[in-house]
């Protein structure tokens, strides 16, 4: 069962040059299917929906051979938590609506421009009296540090740092917004704990047929500049009511069990 392309190819070549009979399921974890996918040599497809099926028409892969399962999320995902419970223990308010900035990840480059955005916004978070902002920097110890000298530089008493969370899929569900990046597992996730989300910044490659998808079907909204954040954040603290259409289209296209079906 291969996640990534370079994992699929890796098996199809050792099929071939070890003259083995093993079934390969691809499961492509964006919401297209990339040309590099070995179509003519997969038994399985497992994709996110029709769109991708429609792609994989034209390349040859029989009918058979496509399933439309969703894409797979850890099990964590798919739970429902006690959103009052998770927020006491994280020290965060009942009374307020929580913005959750997902910023940290293993590797940080793909996340520089996210950042600079971020840190952009963060003088300004002042500003957002019924919102109170959490961001969490992951493994990156440095960039944790840089974010909490930040918030005491600018007195941000609605602002919570975050550095590693084990408890993430409780603590998006506890959230009333997501800020994320456009990848396939991220977006996956928000959809599974039903959580409306922000894309933050220009998106290429997979990722901005992430992005296609899901504003397309209206289940996310997408700025790609600080000013472009600020503005909509402003006008969902005023009409929270604004993510309820994001809410309900997302739902539509959810598929919490997907890893159980495939």
């Amino acid at each position: 069962i291969c996640t990534h392309i370079t994992a699929a190819n890796v098996a199809v070549s050792a099929r071939m040059i070890l003259r083995e009979a093993f079934p390969i399921i691809c499961v492509p974890t964006d919401y297209e299917v990339e040309g590099l996918w070995p179509h003519l040599h997969t038994d399985l497809f497992c994709v996110a929906n029709e769109h991708m099926a429609e792609t994989l028409r034209p390349r040859k892969v029989p009918e058979k051979r496509i399933c439309v399962t969703g894409i797979p999320a850890a099990p964590d995902f798919a739970r429902e938590y006690d959103r009052e419970a998770t927020r006491t223990e994280l020290g965060l308010p009942q009374d307020k609506q929580v913005v959750l900035f997902l910023a940290g990840a293993t590797l940080p480059r793909p996340y520089i421009h996210f950042r600079r955005a971020t840190d952009e916004l963060l003088p300004f978070m002042h500003r957002f009296k019924e919102m109170h902002f959490v961001i969490v920097a992951g493994k990156d110890a440095d960039y944790e540090a840089t974010l909490k000298r930040l918030v005491k530089d600018h007195d941000l008493s609605n602002v919570t740092v975050l550095g590693y969370v084990n408890g993430m899929a409780a603590l998006m569900s506890a959230s009333d917004l997501i800020v994320c990046k456009s990848g396939g597992l991220t977006t996956t996730e928000c959809l599974c704990v039903d959580v409306p989300m922000i894309l933050l910044g220009r998106a290429y490659g997979q990722e901005k047929a992430n992005v296609s998808m899901l504003t397309s079907t209206g289940a996310a909204f997408h700025v790609t500049t600080t000013r472009e954040l600020y503005d909509l954040l402003l006008q969902i603290e005023a009409h929270p009511q604004m993510t309820e259409a994001i809410t309900y289209n997302a739902e539509l296209i959810r598929r919490p069990d997907a890893a159980m079906e495939i």
